[in-house]
Formats: structure tokens, C-alpha cells, sequence
């Protein structure tokens, strides 16, 4: 049993607190008993971490790029989150902090920094985020994604480890969905919850020659409030499955033989994780365009092709022309491999215990 404590600190999207819930959970595998968070009340990181974990209510205030009139009282209200975050550092006594990102991670990572203790930042994107970004002089050791956003940091300690996601389920267990037919090739949309306007608009504009592909099968996730209306104006497909949202999906990325999706950290970790050959339609309006740089990051070691929202609907094409190259999905997905690494929660908890270890 390891007797430190350890306080995770994340919040915003679950692009940040998916990652501290893998490293977390690997800890607990590796003997760490004490693991708290701290989010703020009512929030995402909330309704996900307080079923597993011990959670302590923080309060926040974003920081925003670039945006003087935004941040004019930004100075004030940081204070009063320090002073908040301090109190509760004092009264956890925690060993470790780990930070994942998001603007409540911020005062916590400094008032860990100047209470002399240790703190790990783990930064998912090519492009960091701020409150990464501006605590990073805090931290002890910083965990990026790519050797392209280590270039972001002047740090002494950075290490680059895959995007950490949950524990896999062997692909043996995952039986192959009914929409995809045994002796077709199978394509996943992957549009999130929500959706993806401009996934969606480009596969709706494109259906005629989707549909005449009775060699291919699609199951399209257009997010719970574009499916029905997708429904009512398409009918029914003949090989097109429309749906709202998918619980079972590593079943569905597991079967595909290419899967088209936004570039967010976690789904490109899970993406890459299973080895998959992808195109890759960035959120254009992600902070800092980051969904675009973690595109490139992959697009650059030919895992993937890119289209972005405002080019040219030329995305069935990119699909026919890697369906029909049975070669190239095959060299995609090696250079996916080699980028993925469903064991990287597990390498982040070895190397945060080793630190701890040696001092």
C-alpha cells in the first residue's frame, strides 16, 4: 500500500477529466489508496468523478486568450480562487497534485507550486491549454502527447506519453455490431453525443453516393439532436445506420475499417489506441485551433487524412479512396499503432511513483 496522497484537479470538457480518471484508477491498481479531485460544483468533472472518487468543490474563473475587457478583473477573482484553493490544499495535505488541464486546474496548480508541493501537469493536445500552459513553472514533471507539443514548454522534465484513456476490453470480447454486415467493409462516423454539424452536413450531402455503395456499411452517430431530423429528411438507408448515441462504442471502433471523427484529444487517443486508419475533420472552432494541430500531429506520421469544415466536401472520396486500397488502410493503421498506446494511464502512473519514490 503506498501511503501518499494524491489530489487531481481538472474540469471544463471530458477531454481533461477522462485522462486524470485513467491515471487515477491506474494508480489505485498500482497500491495508491488515497486519491481525491477537486472540480467545481456542478459541473462535468462533478457528475463524472463523484461516483468514483472523493470530490472537493472548487471555485474558478476561465482565462481567456487574448481578451483584455475579459480578463480586466481576472487579477481579483484569481485571488480569491488562490486563496480558496490554498485552504483546501492545507486541509487535504496532499503529497502529489495532478493537474489535466481546464481553468479550475489553475489556482490549484499554484498554490500547490508555492506550497513546495510536487506537481505533475498532463497536457492531452498539440496545442496546450492555458491554464496548462501558464502552470507548467509549477510543476515537477510535464506529460505531453507528441514530440510537436513538447515544443510548446520550456521545461526541464517532459515526458511524451500517448494520451492516457481508460482500461481497453480485449477486442476478442467485442462482438461485431449487427449493422455491420460480416462480408462488407465498415465505416464509423463518429460524432460524439452531440453530434458534429459539419461531419454530419458533409455525410448528408454526400448520401446518394454512400447509398450506392452495397459493398460498404455505415453507422453514422449524429448526435441526439440532428439524428431525428437526418431521419425524417433521408428515410430509411439501405446501408446507412443513423443513430443518436452509442454506449458500446470501442464495439464499433474495434469492427470499423476506418473511422471518420473530430480530432478532440480523447477521441484521438481511443482512435489510436485501437489502431485504427481515420479521417479526421477538426472542430474549427476549438481553442487555439487545437483539434487542427492534433489532426496534423497524426496526418504528419500517416495515420490519417485530414478535411477541414470549410474546404471542399471531398469526403466520401477520402473514404472511397482508402476503401478501395485495401494496402494503404493497412500502412495507416500500422502508423496508428506505432502513435496509439491503450497502456499509456499505466506508463504516467509508473513514472509519477518512480519520481515519488526516489525522493
Amino acid at each position: 500500500m503506498i501511503q501518499k496522497k494524491f489530489l487531481f484537479v481538472c474540469g471544463g470538457t471530458g477531454g481533461h477529466v477522462f485522462p486524470a480518471l485513467a491515471i487515477a484508477e491506474s494508480l489505485k491498481n498500482k497500491g495508491v489508496q488515497n486519491i481525491f479531485f477537486s472540480g467545481r460544483a456542478g459541473s462535468m468533472e462533478e457528475r463524472l468523478v463523484s461516483p468514483l472518487w472523493p470530490f472537493y468543490e472548487m471555485t474558478a474563473e476561465p482565462l481567456r486568450r487574448g481578451s483584455f475587457l475579459q480578463n480586466l478583473k481576472l487579477p481579483f477573482k484569481l485571488s480569491r480562487s488562490y486563496i480558496y484553493a490554498k485552504r483546501l490544499i492545507e486541509k487535504l495535505n496532499p503529497d502529489v497534485i495532478i493537474a489535466t488541464g481546464g481553468f479550475v486546474s489553475f489556482p490549484i496548480v499554484v498554490a500547490a507550486g508555492r506550497l513546495k508541493k510536487r506537481v505533475y501537469i498532463q497536457e492531452q493536445n498539440a496545442v496546450p491549454g492555458v491554464a496548462n500552459k501558464q502552470g507548467a513553472r509549477y510543476a515537477s514533471m510535464l506529460f505531453v502527447t507528441s514530440k510537436e507539443a513538447a515544443k510548446a514548454f520550456d521545461h526541464p522534465k517532459i515526458k511524451v506519453v500517448a494520451n492516457p484513456i481508460r482500461a481497453l476490453p480485449d477486442i476478442k470480447d467485442l462482438k461485431r455490431p449487427a449493422e455491420f454486415s460480416d462480408k462488407k467493409k465498415a465505416v464509423f462516423i463518429m460524432g460524439g453525443s452531440q453530434g458534429a454539424l459539419g461531419i454530419n452536413n458533409k455525410v448528408e450531402e454526400s448520401i446518394a453516393k454512400i447509398t450506392n455503395r452495397d459493398d460498404v456499411d455505415v453507422v453514422w452517430q449524429a448526435g441526439a439532436k440532428n439524428a431525428k431530423g437526418i431521419q425524417e429528411r433521408l428515410g430509411i438507408l439501405p446501408n446507412v445506420t443513423v443513430c443518436t448515441f452509442i454506449e458500446d462504442i470501442y464495439s464499433y471502433i474495434a469492427h470499423a475499417d476506418l473511422i471518420v471523427s473530430r480530432a478532440g484529444a480523447s477521441a484521438l487517443a481511443e482512435i489510436l489506441a485501437f489502431a485504427k486508419p481515420s479521417i479526421l475533420v477538426p472542430y474549427p472552432h476549438a481553442t487555439a485551433n487545437h483539434q487542427e494541430q492534433n489532426a496534423r500531429v497524426v496526418e504528419k506520421e500517416k495515420a490519417c487524412l485530414v478535411e477541414l469544415d470549410h474546404e471542399k466536401n471531398e469526403l466520401w472520396e477520402k473514404v472511397e479512396s482508402l476503401l478501395d486500397h485495401p494496402q494503404k488502410l493497412k500502412e495507416m493503421a500500422m502508423a496508428a499503432k506505432k502513435l496509439g498506446n491503450p497502456k499509456a494511464a499505466e506508463e504516467i502512473a509508473e513514472i509519477i511513483l518512480k519520481e515519488e519514490a526516489g525522493l
